[in-house]
């Protein structure tokens, strides 16, 4: 008798931690990217329920639909799009919900003096810190000079801009914010000179 409830309080569980993880997406304000995994469903209508991974001009394929653009919106706001093009010609008032079933990974680069360089994975919706990154790929070496960290990123304009950033100051002083990193940005811990 007692096995006979676990398994439904194991999958409402489940159901839960799901549903939960959607819904912190969708308060976040994360934006899909390409290469995101979504899964689209619409209420009543199970033959338009999709799986899709976001290509990489920001589109997917649905039903009836054919592509449309969703990088770059929440899921509040791909839901809301959605819904508005099923209704435009399709549905009366679709029920359209988004699940994202995979993030699009991202990373970060940590050369120089860190015990173990290499690509840094971003976790899903998290901000990933300077110092999250650093530990991240085992710390710094003790020749390490961590007053003047450089930051190399991207911009959308194709340009690159150069942060020096004081890690000691991080770590030590409660008032110095950690700088975030994002998705492509390379961090380079020099040598101190001695």
């Amino acid at each position: 008798m007692i096995k006979f409830f676990r398994l439904p309080t194991l999958l409402l569980g489940l159901v839960y931690a799901f549903t939960c993880v959607q819904l912190h997406a969708q308060d976040s304000g994360y934006k899909l990217r390409p290469l995101d995994t979504l899964e689209v469903r619409v209420f009543q209508e199970p033959d338009m329920t999709t799986v899709y991974k976001i290509g990489n001009n920001g589109v997917v394929i649905l039903p009836l639909l054919n592509a449309v653009k969703v990088g770059g919106l929440t899921l509040q706001e791909a839901q809301q799009k959605i819904k508005e093009l099923y209704e435009k010609d399709y549905l009366v008032n679709a029920d359209v919900t988004i699940y994202i079933m995979q993030y699009a990974e991202q990373r970060v680069y940590v050369t120089g003096q860190v015990n173990r360089p290499g690509p840094v994975i971003i976790p899903g919706e998290e901000t990933m810190t300077l110092s999250n990154a650093i530990a991240a790929a085992g710390g710094t070496t003790r020749l390490a000079n961590t007053r003047s960290i450089t930051v190399k990123r991207k911009l959308a304009d194709g340009t690159s801009k150069t942060f020096d950033v004081d890690l000691r100051a991080i770590l030590n002083d409660k008032n110095t914010h950690d700088f975030n990193l994002y998705d492509g940005d390379t961090v380079d811990v020099p040598e101190a000179i001695f």
